[in-house]
């Protein structure tokens, strides 16, 4: 692999990982989505930080859904609900403090949103049986 696709891919994949943590901490910020972005990234561009990624305490029980996607190519219910939700309350937040005006940030945010909406709707919901029997244990 070229070495500009390579630091693209990494680029991608921890700046993806940064928005990751941020969505494990903070309500209402998704962390599957990006979870998924940066373990596609890694895995074309570095083994290492694909394999670190899978290790890190914080992210257990988004990496629960991260592992039905590649399992089963299904989300849960509630992921593509907050996604969703999360996305396009972005929008509005974008347009509520800068206006309607047009701008090429208002058309990637909104095409990014449209998106996330399709891909939501375009995979498989996974049965509410097999989310429950797949989450991760919690330990004390």
């Amino acid at each position: 692999m070229p070495v500009f696709a390579r630091a693209v891919y990494i680029v991608v994949g921890l700046t993806s990982v940064g928005l990751a943590t941020l969505g494990a901490l903070l309500p209402g910020l998704p962390t599957t989505v990006f979870l998924l972005i940066a373990l596609w990234a890694f895995s074309r561009s570095s083994a290492r930080l694909h394999g670190w990624v899978k290790r890190m305490p914080l992210f257990r029980d988004a990496l629960v859904h991260v592992e039905r996607y590649h399992a089963e190519r299904s989300i849960s219910r509630g992921v593509k609900l907050v996604a969703v939700s999360c996305a396009w309350f972005s929008v509005a937040l974008f347009f509520a403090s800068r206006g309607l005006e047009p701008s090429l940030t208002a058309l990637i945010l909104v095409t990014l949103a449209m998106s996330c909406t399709i891909f939501m709707a375009l995979t498989r919901t996974a049965s509410p049986s097999a989310t429950r029997s797949r989450q991760a244990p919690r330990h004390s």
